[in-house]
């Protein structure tokens, strides 16, 4: 972020050190304890979790025997990637960070986040005890928000009982990643006609409260993971309605982190176009290191909250 004057940057630099306390003193009273994450990881092991992001956008750096390192992109995978090789069987982790993430387009992008992880840990009420931390950092600074709320496992459910190749499959998932929804239809009428693609032609309007849903679902096809993540979802809904009414749904959610396997959400702030809190459910990403640990997190990206919150400092 580039400033004019000196004053405005040392404005900012204050108004961002208690943003940051801020929101550390609230965690750490909800029982969750700091860690600081590294600004490394390896390529091979981000770009093999995350296999959505353009390799073209990592920031790479190269050590003394010529390994590939990148400048982390989401400091999520560098945290399972450093404590599931040392895992213990019963460990809980309630954990938060405050850390940088780099992206490469036109430049080197650097963004500020604080982040929420619970690793080993998971009952009836683990997700929206989670999403409730989330939704209350949020709720401190404005009641003008929304949470976007999609679960992995009905799209999964839906595309893989589609049996595309690993091309359709791709291409599809991408589509529905941008909402294209007039792409997405004339692709789906290229391919040879299954009953879960009538499901899919519908998917970017599958969005809204949980009862309006439910009523487009009617007659559509269904199978037993996609009726899984409707179960959590509804679970979700049951919880918060008497907490609020600021929850959309949308199960057309897809996030460009290709771990998360449950519940994905986002917030959003009234005239921010970007997501001011992101997060959901990653169990199949430990499974790769010997233990299917139940994990769930969120990010909040400072940089966006900052610009709400002070307009006059920026």
């Amino acid at each position: 972020m580039n400033f004019l004057k000196i004053e405005d940057e040392i404005n900012f630099s204050q108004t961002l050190y208690k943003l940051k306390r801020e929101i550390e003193n609230f965690l750490h009273n909800e029982g969750y304890m700091n860690i600081e994450p590294s600004i490394f990881e390896g390529y091979d092991e981000f770009t093999d979790v995350n296999f959505r992001i353009d390799k073209k956008s990592t920031v790479k750096v190269f050590d003394n025997s010529g390994e590939i390192l990148i400048l982390s992109p989401d400091i999520t995978t560098g945290i399972i990637n450093k404590f599931m090789t040392r895992w213990e069987l019963g460990l809980i982790l309630k954990i938060f960070y405050y850390g940088k993430t780099y992206m490469f387009s036109n430049g080197i992008k650097e963004k500020r986040q604080m982040g929420v992880e619970l690793i080993g840990e998971k009952n009836e009420n683990t997700d929206e005890s989670v999403l409730n931390t989330a939704l209350k950092i949020i709720n401190k600074y404005t009641d003008d928000y929304l949470i976007e709320i999609g679960n992995s496992k009905f799209l999964k459910g839906l595309i893989e009982a589609c049996l595309f190749n690993k091309v359709d499959y791709d291409n599809v998932l991408n589509l529905i990643y941008v909402k294209n929804k007039q792409a997405l239809k004339e692709y789906l009428e290229k391919l040879p006609y299954r009953e879960p693609i009538s499901t899919l032609l519908n998917i970017l309007d599958l969005e809204g409260n949980f009862d309006e849903i439910n009523r487009s679902l009617n007659g559509l096809y269904m199978n037993d993971l996609m009726k899984e993540g409707l179960r959590e979802l509804y679970n979700i809904d049951e919880f918060f309605k008497n907490v609020t009414n600021k929850i959309t749904y949308d199960l057309s959610m897809v996030s460009e982190l290709s771990y998360y396997d449950g519940i994905i959400f986002r917030g959003y702030i009234n005239g921010i176009n970007k997501e001011i809190i992101k997060g959901g459910r990653y169990d199949s990403f430990t499974e790769q290191f010997r233990f299917n640990v139940p994990a769930i997190g969120f990010s909040i990206e400072l940089d966006e909250l900052m610009k709400y919150l002070y307009k006059g400092v920026i």
